[in-house]
């Protein structure tokens, strides 16, 4: 049953961009326009693409969001994104998303008052995946100094780990 409703999706998801490019090009061509227009035709297409992209790769104002959400506080506009990965959210809207950030001196220093405050808990439980060990093998040989975590009661946890280089942080969300 499951697997017909996949196919069943597949085919709205792709199928009513390509009708619809279809009947543009045939409403173009019955018409004689000008054969640049005929472009218009991959309008659809071309949006679907986009979508579908943009949902697989997250842009950086997704992390920015998972960010403000781990720690409670705003990221700075000159924080430098290392390294982000997300995996594509399930059917109940669950998904991981990593990322490791340098966020200077500053946020670095002040960050675990604020952690601490909003609930998370210095070297408390851990739950690594395979995202975080791919994570980890952009951290520049840098190890973790400490830790802070937090499992909310809606099924999401929290994680932000402090590299050695006293600027880079690794934020993780996950939910299930």
């Amino acid at each position: 049953m499951d697997f017909l409703l996949l196919i069943l999706a597949f085919l709205l998801i792709i199928g009513i961009p390509i009708g619809l490019s279809c009947l543009i090009y045939r409403f173009i061509k019955r018409k004689n326009y000008d054969k640049r227009l005929k472009l218009i035709a991959l309008t659809p297409i071309l949006i679907i693409t986009y979508l579908i992209y943009s949902a697989l790769y997250p842009n950086e104002d997704f992390y920015r969001t998972d960010f403000t959400e781990v720690t409670g506080i705003e990221l700075p506009e000159h924080a430098e994104f290392k390294y982000k990965s997300a995996t594509y959210p399930d059917h109940f809207g669950d998904y991981t998303s990593i990322s490791i950030i340098n966020v200077g001196r500053d946020l670095y220093n002040n960050l675990p008052k604020t952690l601490t405050e909003k609930g998370l808990k210095e070297n408390g439980q851990k739950l690594h995946t395979t995202e975080f060990a791919k994570a980890l093998k952009h951290t520049d040989n840098l190890e973790i100094d400490s830790e802070f975590s937090m499992e909310d009661d809606g099924g999401v946890y929290y994680y932000v780990g402090f590299l050695t280089d006293n600027e880079t942080l690794i934020v993780k969300r996950l939910s299930w």
